[in-house]
């Protein structure tokens, strides 16, 4: 009868390192928050923050290609009229588009 040598079992490590990986971006997001909570988003400004133009200084920087003028109204509403050049970008659905804008290009919003 042949004897039977005991072989070791293979640990298991990629768990393990899952796992923590798991913990430390939990835990790096959750710094995260803590941080954007006290600084406030630089990205989002109240309405008193948001700077106004005039209709001729924004009708000089869209014809000067300088910016992009987003029309903010619903879809229906854009179709029914808007000024010419716009885009329709409808506040309703900003959490759709606000990501695909280019963050250092100048946006025009109207939704009048």
């Amino acid at each position: 009868m042949k004897r039977m040598i005991p072989q070791k079992k293979p640990i298991i490590i990629l768990p393990v390192y899952l796992m923590g990986l798991l913990v430390v971006l939990a835990i790096g997001f959750m710094i995260f928050r803590g941080i954007r909570k006290q600084a406030g988003n630089p990205i989002v400004l109240s309405a008193s923050d948001v700077p106004r133009i005039t209709a001729a200084d924004a009708i000089a920087a869209i014809n000067a290609n300088e910016a992009f003028l987003l029309d903010t109204r619903s879809a229906s509403q854009y179709q029914a009229s808007h000024a010419r050049g716009s885009y329709s970008m409808p506040y309703a659905d900003i959490e759709s588009w606000v990501d695909t804008l280019d963050k250092d290009a100048w946006y025009i919003t109207y939704c009048t």
